[in-house]
């Protein structure tokens, strides 16, 4: 119990770039608009999708188009509150998925509360605790943090660590301001 405990994805603090704009409840609404996921610099996609998890039909969606034909996916951000912000993606012009992104503003960033599950059966055993973050920069570009911590045993016998971390990762404007 105690390991599970201490094993909670947290997000390191870190200073505002001289380039990042504090986000606070009156200017949230200052990421509302459409960005094109930057999957250059950033995690595969299965570990970092924006706050949401895949299901097995938008697998298959985004494992054909964005790793085999490298089409880009859209990521739509609109405020809603200072709690909610809606988030829709689309590849190649077909909406794939919209979620709702749930959390609070902390540091300067907009902070998704923690996802976490516990998967106890009697083959593979998993725990897993993840946290994600928006930020906004000068020029326009969100900038996002991911941190998981996944570890669990297959058979009892083959134990897994499967944690990763990605910070300050830009992610380009395309809608006008």
């Amino acid at each position: 119990m105690l390991l599970f405990i201490c094993s909670c994805a947290t997000l390191k603090k870190t200073a505002l770039a001289p380039n990042h704009i504090e986000l606070t409840a009156e200017n949230l609404y200052l990421i509302n608009g459409t960005y094109e996921n930057n999957t250059s610099e950033g995690p595969p996609y299965l570990d970092y999708f924006w706050g949401s998890y895949l299901r097995a039909k938008e697998f298959k969606i985004v494992s054909k188009q964005v790793n085999k034909e490298n089409k880009p996916y859209l990521v739509s951000l609109n405020v809603l509150n200072n709690k909610k912000i809606r988030a829709s993606v689309t590849i190649n012009d077909s909406l794939l998925k919209t979620y709702t992104i749930r959390g609070k503003i902390k540091n300067g960033y907009f902070e998704q509360h923690r996802k976490m599950y516990i998967l106890p059966a009697l083959l593979i055993n998993e725990y897993h605790s993840s946290k994600f973050r928006i930020g906004l920069l000068k020029d326009h570009k969100v900038l996002t943090d991911f941190k998981k911590i996944e570890f669990g045993t297959v058979y009892f016998f083959s134990p897994f660590n499967n944690s990763a971390a990605y910070y300050s990762l830009p992610h380009l404007r395309i809608t006008p301001e």
